[in-house]
């Protein structure tokens, strides 16, 4: 599986949630490499539990910004992120019943790692800007 690197592309110009992003590309990263070393079904249900409930986690603190910030584009946002929930749902189900097989591994490649590269840079880039734009300053306390 090819390991997801974070780069100056990733960046939304918001060091809160640039940091979320590093946060949870290491996490895909442990996930994708246990699934296709075929670890312990222990370890990768806790990183796989892990990368949902961070997931959750920055959902909320962008869900949150844009709405504190009147984001114009929350509704198409949340839809997004919503579409990503509905899979990470579904990815657990397929562990849960088949254990870590190959066509799980390259869901979570293919699938994540597209979804996850594609948002930032389509998706919350427009958010940055929007930021940027408006002169607004998030800190870690917003």
């Amino acid at each position: 599986m090819e390991k997801l690197a974070w780069n100056e592309t990733l960046s939304v110009g918001i060091a809160l949630i640039d940091q979320q992003h590093k946060t949870w590309i290491d996490r895909f990263n442990t996930l994708a490499a246990a699934i296709a070393e075929h670890g312990a079904q222990q370890q990768i249900s806790v990183t796989l539990g892990f990368l949902i409930e961070y997931t959750h986690f920055h959902f909320a603190t962008e869900e949150k910004l844009m709405a504190s910030h009147s984001y114009p584009w929350l509704t198409e946002h949340l839809q997004k992120h919503d579409e990503l929930r509905g899979t990470l749902t579904d990815l657990v189900q397929d562990f849960e019943e088949d254990g870590p097989t190959r066509i799980l591994a390259d869901a979570i490649n293919t699938f994540l790692g597209n979804w996850l590269i594609n948002h930032i840079q389509q998706v919350d880039r427009k958010f940055g800007a929007f930021v940027k734009e408006k002169g607004i300053v998030i800190t870690e306390q917003d």
